[in-house]
């Protein structure tokens, strides 16, 4: 990737979310690493996602996913990639 596409995609990332989701972001993605020993660009809900998708995730995955829904339908899903 070439340094102004780097440039771009900063800049719509801080034009797409507030500092506070930024935060946020970096949080879900903290304890991705630190919970589920998941990848530091990669969020909890596109983890579990994912290890659902594979029929590798565990009672309690399924039942974070299930909360999640109660924020927005398929959450678990969609998140996949972020």
């Amino acid at each position: 990737m070439k340094q102004e596409q780097y440039i771009e995609k900063f800049e719509n990332d801080m034009n797409k979310r507030s500092r506070t989701m930024r935060f946020l972001l970096v949080l879900d993605q903290m304890f991705n690493v630190l919970l589920w020993n998941g990848s530091q660009d990669e969020t909890i809900s596109s983890h579990i996602g994912r290890r659902i998708e594979n029929n590798e995730a565990t009672w309690f995955d399924k039942k974070l996913c299930k909360l999640l829904r109660l924020i927005e339908a398929k959450h678990c899903i969609k998140s996949k990639g972020e």
